[in-house]
This record gives C-alpha cells, structure tokens and sequence, in this order.
C-alpha cells in the first residue's frame, strides 16, 4: 500500500477561499471544519458554501460572511488569537509560522517593521479563516504530502491602496520566491493567500505524480472569465505504489557561547517552522570549551527558512548541510473509540503489515486535560481501544 497524496492544479491560479473550497468539495466535513474555527474564539463570521460553474466545471464557492474586522489587522492581532485558541499545537504553530510570512513579506515590500503592517488587500478575518481552515483541512484529509503544478498568477493590473500594481502583486511575487510560475489570463489569477499556501504546502512543484486517483475536488474563484481557463482550482487525491525513502537536509552548527535557555528558543523558533526535527548534543570543542552541536532535520522546501532561524536567533557564523537519505514507514491515521473520547491512532505499515503503533499525543493531552485524568492513563485505553478495534471512521 502506497502513500496517500494530494496534487493541486494551479494552472488556473490558487486563493485562500479557493483552496478551502477545493478542500471541502474533496470531501472535507464542512461541519468538522467549522468546529476547527470555532477554537479560533472569533465570533461574527460563518462560511457560507454554495455550488458554481466556472467555464462549465461545476464545484464548491467558499465565502466568509462577516462584519468590518478592523480590529484584527495587525501581527499582534493574529499572534494574541491563533495563541489564545484551543487549536492542536500543530495547527496553531502552523498558522502562526505562516501568518507571519504573509507579514514579512508586506514589510519587506513596504520598507516597515513586521509590527507596522496592517492588512490591506488580503482582508484579516479572511486571511485567519483561509490559513487556518486550510491547514486545519489537510489534517482532516490526512494525506502523506502535498504536490503542485507550476503556478498561474495571471497578468495585467490589480488595484490596491497604494495604487495600481502590476501581476503579480509585489508581496505574492515575494511568496513565490523558488515555486514555478508562468503567467495567463488578464487578471490577477493568485492572490497572496493563495500564494503562501501553495508554497508552504507543497513538497513538490512538476506534473502530477503516477498515483491511482480516488477522489477530485473543485474550488471556485469569485470571477467567471468569460474564455480562457475557467476560474477553479483542482485537488487531485490518489494514492501511489509504496515509497520507503526520501531526501531530506541537515543542517548543523556548533555553538559554545549561549545559554541552556536561548538554545531552547532557539529549538522552539525551528521546531514552529515545521522542520522535521532538531536536537542538542553536547561537544567538547576545541581548546577544551564545552559546547552543543545543533542539529535540524528539515525537508529541501524549509531549508531557507530554517537557515534563517539558525542566524537570526543563535550566535553561529556558519551553519553546515548536507543530504541525506532516510528510510521512512508507510504511515495511516486512524480514530479510536475510547471511554475518554476519541482519538487519534498512527500506525507504521512495512511491506503492508503494521509493526508499530502510537497514540496522537496532541489528542491524549487534551483529554486528559478535559478529563482530569493521567496522560498514560488516556494512552494506554487508546491502545487497548485499537487492539480491540474501537476503531471509527478513520483516515488512511
């Protein structure tokens, strides 16, 4: 059994609301995914979802229905929500990390601190629903990794605060940094959001990988061009033959003068970034200093960011990478039933059959919590729940 995979055609573009659109018409629970907002503690809004055709596709248009959301425009403003939220820690990390690209990226065009930035085109409450329910969606959809087509960002002008810019707009332009793109259609075909969430979640930018299709998903975009590509955005789910292996980055730095307490920052700030891992060794270097030897696991597509981190929050000069080939279990999620509540259940499979399994831990430490009952307490009925197969309607 292979790996479960997602392509997205973004030959007609990508937007945030066409990306959760996709999503939903895939076959995501709208209701699941309503309950992952509503851990944002935002009130006022509802995703309204309606069937459209663009240039004679039918699928699914995604809209956020609220009122003036002024107050939610700056880094400050998303930061206080998403860390106040009752989101798993992976969603809310991942969230954060790409919110704060979205800020960045603003700044760098406009010449400001990320503090200065307030949301202009991309709308605040839009952008927190679109990020959010986007990462929340994959992690319902409980896919292996993400591929992608070279991107369509369009042509001609789009109208902004700061006047007429020409497509793409300079901050999707800076999102895009390293993704294949090409331009069609006269107007702006990727957004911003749309942008950063190719990006971030895409391991792979070429032709859709040989996988047995399963399922197909149309997001609609807000314009009906009346030739040319119609305005939807294709998720292509399937499932490839068995995969092992894979390439991923190392990158190692030796440090001898900071504190326990910032190199745990410093691990915090890589591990937010979505890097594979990273651990502290203890070296004796040279001269006899003591020191610790950095060490971050990092897909190819994270290696800027996690360098970044690296020289920003350490005191390195330098840091050290090579690749490296890893072998990996074929991997399948799946729900439990247990006296606690449900949860979440990862198996490893080699040449088919299951040789390990592991309780979610973000799941056990939230019921627990809920519960006032032991974390072992919570692991231990999930594994008991499985070998007795309590199992739900689980994900592959």
């Amino acid at each position: 059994m292979g790996e479960r995979v997602l392509y997205l055609d973004g030959s007609a573009g990508a937007s945030g609301d066409m990306i959760l659109a996709a999503l939903v018409d895939l076959g995501v629970p709208l209701k699941e995914l309503v309950a992952e907002l509503d851990k944002l503690s935002v009130t006022g809004f509802r995703l309204i979802r309606s069937k459209a055709v663009r240039g004679g596709i039918h699928g699914t248009r995604i809209r956020v229905d609220a009122p003036d959301d002024r107050g939610h425009r700056h880094w400050a403003d998303f930061e206080r929500i998403l860390k106040k939220s009752r989101l798993s820690k992976d969603i809310k990390a991942r969230s954060l990390c790409l919110i704060y690209r979205v800020f960045e990226a603003e700044a760098t065009v406009h010449g400001k601190s990320v503090e200065k930035i307030h949301l202009h085109e991309l709308g605040a409450l839009d952008t927190l629903v679109d990020v959010v329910g986007a990462v929340s969606g994959l992690e319902l959809l409980g896919v292996d990794r993400v591929e992608a087509s070279p991107l369509n960002v369009g042509s001609g002008w789009v109208d902004t605060e700061h006047g007429r810019l020409s497509v793409p707009a300079p901050a999707t332009a800076l999102l895009l940094k390293g993704v294949p793109v090409f331009a069609d259609g006269d107007f702006e075909r990727t957004t911003p959001t749309g942008a950063l969430l190719v990006s971030a979640f895409a391991e792979r930018f070429g032709p859709m990988p040989a996988m047995t299709i399963t399922r197909l998903g149309y997001g609609l975009g807000t314009k009906d061009p009346p030739s040319g590509r119609p305005n939807a955005l294709r998720l292509v789910l399937g499932e490839t033959e068995s995969r092992r292996s894979e390439t991923v980055l190392v990158l190692e730095t030796t440090i001898d003068d900071q504190t326990p307490e910032q190199l745990g920052f410093v691990q915090e700030q890589l591990l937010e970034a979505d890097v594979l891992d990273v651990f502290l060794t203890p070296v004796m270097m040279k001269k006899n200093r003591p020191g610790t030897n950095v060490t971050v696991l990092v897909h190819p597509r994270g290696r800027d960011q996690a360098t970044a981190i690296l020289f920003r929050e350490s005191t390195t000069l330098g840091v050290r990478t090579h690749a490296i080939e890893r072998e990996v279990l074929e991997r399948r999620i799946i729900a439990v039933r247990t006296r606690f509540g449900k949860v979440r259940v990862k198996e490893g499979l080699f040449g088919g059959k299951v040789v390990n399994v592991a309780p979610e831990f973000d799941d056990c430490r939230r019921i627990a919590r809920a519960k006032k009952v032991s974390l072992k307490q919570v692991q231990q009925a999930a594994i008991v729940s499985y070998q007795t197969k309590g199992q739900t309607k689980g994900k592959r």
